[in-house]
């Protein structure tokens, strides 16, 4: 007999239920619902009907028994329950004549509604209200929410409805226009990591803040779900609980795995990029949310950066130090464009037959991509080198670093010249014609080509460029040039089509060409003179711009890219 009550005393109990708040001032993160409710009661305007809706495991079903025992309480102090009254113990231990909780998924008929509407007639037993708590109540069918609408709107005036859900939009608006809607918001994840760190004392469990904040995120706004994560952890780890062996348990990527990330994009190590893939496929992580999770580091990074302070991070002080440092060796430009390209990735990687490949693909583009620089930044620092005056190291002189990347011997330079020009495209007369329709031909003109056009791109809004494209009449051609090299070959490729159209508007044959613009060509010529000039040079101070004298390497610049100078 003894051995069977100390077995009964050491009965566990999850957290969840061990530690449901059961004063309103114990409801974590919900103040602005329990001060509301607190206030009604001492006021005494208590409305007959409350739903409560917000995610699960935020407090819904809790509150309303906190009110239920708030409202019966028989030594009700500073608006709290006793908890210890014969109507308070009996409501905790679900045996209360006057408190009637109704889950909704399982009594959703409308003989479930009617029997309820029934007894809620008789009044309550020991207390002064009698109270019905329907938990999930969006789950009742349409003919049990219209059985309802009566008592709801004329209630008995011992009688008071909670209404839980987590589905509000499919409440019908007759009932929910006849209650006091109160929604409980996603909890922090500093409230839940003070909840947890608090049990943690009580139960003598020692855990770090890093194990803490992941609990806390990975129960995504919910204490419940937190809580029973916590329980989780404890089982694997004991009473003494560290990040390692809690990310094992939990099978989670820990912080380390997306710096290595970050460090290899920085450094453009696509070697080591490959060698992350292949960790992460052999431990078995789900490459979707290693995407989720890398989107969220560098979303953190990019807060840093922007901000210039972790506060709007959620982490332990070591790893928001990390970040700190991090961010300074991205640009924000950098940070925005890999932010990007992580999420196009994920939403690709979903639908992939390949998901292995395309996840690889996604890392290598990340440590391949080129860093960009903000043009305001660029034109700023140009701006400051000029007017200070300062001389560019060869190294570093732009005219250098074109030559020494686009040409091996420093003794020659690139010079854009023009070259004449000569057309690809066949212009000889090639269609067989008989008399008459030579004779229209020549009576093509741009008027009536233009009506065409305008009929034509009308059907085919897609190839209205043609319009605006250089056309000339050559014998039994339409010569149409098109300098864009992505239009030519749409429009090519749709040439079936637009001769096809033609014939139907004209009622005779001519042939239509799609040629290329002229293009310019670079030549490589000697110039050892430019290159002795460019090794010594040294910007224009403000006044040398002022008095308009121009250096031989600006207009060496000038001649090579048709550049302009632009002076404030």
């Amino acid at each position: 007999m003894e051995n069977s009550k100390t077995a009964k005393q050491e009965e566990f109990v999850v957290t969840a239920r061990k530690w449901r708040p059961l004063r309103f001032d114990f409801v974590v993160g919900q103040e602005h619902i329990t001060h509301t409710l607190q206030n009604a009661l001492k006021t005494n305007r208590m409305h007959h009907a409350f739903l409560f809706s917000g995610p699960r495991g935020v407090g819904k079903t809790t509150t309303a028994r906190i009110l239920a025992r708030a409202l019966n309480c028989m030594n009700l102090k500073d608006f709290e329950p006793c908890n210890e009254c014969s109507n308070c113990t009996s409501i905790l231990d679900g045996n209360s004549y006057d408190v009637i909780e109704i889950d909704g998924a399982s009594n959703n008929s409308v003989d479930d509604i009617r029997l309820l509407r029934e007894n809620s007639k008789y009044p309550p037993v020991k207390g002064k209200y009698k109270l019905y708590i329907i938990d999930e109540v969006h789950m009742l069918s349409t003919s049990a929410f219209n059985a309802l609408l009566k008592t709801l709107e004329e209630p008995p005036p011992h009688l008071l409805f909670v209404f839980a859900t987590t589905e509000s939009h499919k409440v019908p608006a007759t009932i929910i226009s006849r209650c006091q809607r109160f929604d409980f918001r996603r909890m922090e994840i500093d409230s839940i990591v003070k909840q947890l760190r608090y049990i943690s004392e009580q139960e003598a469990i020692s855990i770090d803040d890093e194990s803490l904040i992941t609990i806390a995120k990975k129960g995504d706004g919910s204490m419940r779900d937190s809580q029973s994560i916590f329980d989780q952890v404890i089982a694997f780890c004991g009473k003494n609980v560290v990040y390692s062996e809690m990310a094992e348990s939990l099978h989670l990527i820990d912080e380390e795995f997306f710096f290595r990330i970050s460090k290899a994009v920085q450094e453009k190590n696509i070697q080591d990029m490959f060698k992350i893939s292949q960790m992460v496929m052999s431990k078995g992580y789900d490459l979707v949310e290693t995407l989720q999770g890398l989107l969220e580091h560098f979303r953190n990074l990019l807060t840093v950066k922007v901000t210039n302070s972790t506060e709007m991070i959620e982490s332990s002080k070591a790893i928001l130090e990390r970040y700190q440092n991090t961010a300074a060796k991205f640009t924000q430009a950098d940070l925005i464009r890999i932010l990007n390209l992580i999420s196009q990735a994920e939403q690709q990687l979903k639908y992939s037959p390949q998901p292995r490949i395309k996840f690889e693909i996604t890392l290598v583009n990340l440590a391949n991509t080129a860093s960009v620089m903000n043009i305001s930044e660029l034109v700023a620092e140009i701006k400051s080198i000029r007017q200070n005056g300062i001389k560019i190291p060869i190294a570093q002189n732009p005219i250098n670093q074109y030559i020494n990347s686009h040409i091996e011997d420093n003794s020659i330079i690139a010079k854009e010249e023009s070259v004449e020009y000569e057309s690809k495209v066949d212009l000889s007369n090639d269609l067989e014609l008989n008399t008459s329709e030579i004779k229209k031909i020549k009576e093509l003109n741009k008027s009536n080509w233009n009506s065409f056009l305008d009929e034509f791109t009308t059907l085919y809004p897609e190839l209205k460029f043609i319009s605006n494209s250089n056309t000339k009449f050559d014998k039994n051609k339409v010569i149409i040039t098109i300098e864009e090299d992505f239009l030519l070959s749409n429009a090519r490729s749709r040439a079936d089509l637009i001769h096809s159209e033609a014939l139907q508007f004209f009622e005779y044959k001519f042939a239509i060409v799609f040629d290329e613009a002229p293009k310019k060509v670079v030549k490589i010529i000697n110039n050892n003179n430019l290159i002795q000039k460019a090794s010594s040079y040294s910007p224009r101070t403000t006044k040398e711009l002022n008095t308009g004298a121009m250096h031989p390497v600006e207009k060496s610049i000038v001649e090579l890219f048709g550049a302009e100078e632009l002076i404030d």
